[in-house]
């Protein structure tokens, strides 16, 4: 069977523009999370949130027909990762002639709906959208304008599950060179800063109203003082590349992919649109580590999803009955989203490019706020393995990370650090 590596990191987060920063921002334990001015304007409950630094200059100095009367955020972010992407795999873009794009996200171009399309319409003015509105709002936009760019001739694909978008698109791009004919993916995802996406969640009251004054204490994955997410957006791309020819041509290496599951809860035995199915999701890591041939032991360090809110302990005890390993045995866990917040479908992508800068650099990041670990949680794994500080000349040989969407939705992977 084919292996498949990862041969090209980009990414545009809160805290980070590029993978150079981000690397620095994880190993400071950096937040990027802030206060919005527009959301207090708003009456949001939650007014807090994590909004990427675009370079929206150089992206059209790079590439000048990209310049259209009307383009959506999520297109903007997904273009800049994807481009550092490209770069950093040492790939010429006539390469990608033949490579499928995979992106995931929950609401793609949907923030022009609300910033240009409805008010135009609402307003007698929706002629004066133009020829060009039409295939900016479509979901298939961002991808196939990726596609436009590199000129690619195969299969462009959008999919959307929620928070685990991404990381089904990374998991499907992977299983696509192991089966086929592929050598060359492009996979990730992107999701964009939207007042009328972020109202639902603060409608629902999922996200945290409690620290609008101190914006860098908002999210609080597995403490006990949590009281919801913080919505972010972001962008993150891989390059993902056959084995055999990433070592023919001496490519860098980032991650050897060893295991993957996706599965869904089917929204029964507690699981709905909103919780999940307890057993699936124990099902799903169990999984990808039977695929990825290892034992749970050798198992470094966990990226976990956790978000701050009431499914925390339950993921933390899904990690643990999963593994079933001695406590001592028990890998580091933190969550990235305690630093950018919960970028919902680009999460994945997001979190996978964390754990290999992790891999690669020999350390694990601060899981920050959770001093106060929910008690649930402390009584089910030490809390020395949740680092409140950088820990650093740790070797990670194997990591999992997984991620769980609304909708009841389960994704996981496995990496294997071949980096010498």
């Amino acid at each position: 069977m084919k292996r498949v590596v990862i041969t090209g990191i980009g990414i545009l987060s809160p805290n980070a523009s590029s993978v150079k920063e981000f690397t620095e921002a994880l190993k400071l334990g950096k937040s990027g999370i802030q206060f919005i001015p527009e959301l207090k304007k708003l009456g949001f409950r939650c007014q807090v949130g994590g909004i990427c630094k675009l370079d929206e200059h150089n992206l059209l100095k790079k590439y000048p027909h990209f310049n259209f009367p009307y383009i959506s955020r999520s297109t903007k972010l997904l273009i800049q990762a994807a481009d550092e992407a490209i770069t950093n795999s040492k790939l010429d873009i006539k390469e990608f002639e033949f490579a499928d794009i995979i992106i995931g996200s929950s609401i793609s171009s949907a923030d022009l709906w609300g910033d240009k399309i409805i008010d135009y319409t609402n307003n007698l003015k929706h002629l004066k959208l133009g020829s060009t509105a039409f295939e900016q709002i479509i979901t298939s936009s961002p991808a196939s304008i990726l596609s436009g760019i590199l000129g690619t001739k195969s299969r462009v694909i959008s999919n959307s599950l929620a928070c685990a978008s991404s990381t089904e698109s990374i998991i499907e791009g992977y299983r696509r060179i192991k089966n086929s004919e592929n050598k060359l993916i492009i996979a990730g995802g992107v999701e964009p800063y939207s007042k009328y996406y972020w109202a639902t969640m603060d409608a629902m009251k999922i996200t945290n109203p409690n620290h609008n004054n101190n914006p860098e204490k908002a999210s609080r994955p597995m403490s006990g003082s949590a009281r919801g997410f913080i919505p972010a957006e972001g962008a993150a791309v891989v390059i993902l590349e056959e084995y055999e020819q990433a070592k023919n041509r001496n490519a860098k290496i980032y991650a050897e992919i060893i295991g993957e599951h996706i599965n869904c809860g089917g929204q029964q035995n507690g699981g709905s649109m909103t919780n999940s199915n307890f057993e699936e999701v124990k099902n799903c890591i169990k999984a990808s580590i039977v695929k990825s041939k290892i034992d749970p032991e050798q198992i470094n360090y966990i990226s976990g999803h956790l978000t701050g809110t009431k499914a925390d302990p339950s993921e933390i005890k899904a990690w643990k009955d999963s593994l079933n390993i001695k406590m001592d045995y028990f890998p580091y866990i933190n969550s990235t989203k305690s630093l950018i917040g919960h970028s919902m479908g680009a999460c994945g992508a997001i979190e996978i490019i964390a754990t290999i800068l992790q891999m690669h650099n020999n350390f694990i990041h601060p899981s920050l706020n959770c001093e106060d670990l929910e008690s649930e949680i402390s009584k089910t794994i030490p809390m020395s393995k949740i680092p409140q500080k950088t820990t650093e000349n740790i070797k990670i040989n194997y990591a999992i990370s997984a991620n769980f969407g609304s909708g009841d939705h389960n994704t996981c992977i496995v990496l294997k650090n071949l980096y010498e």
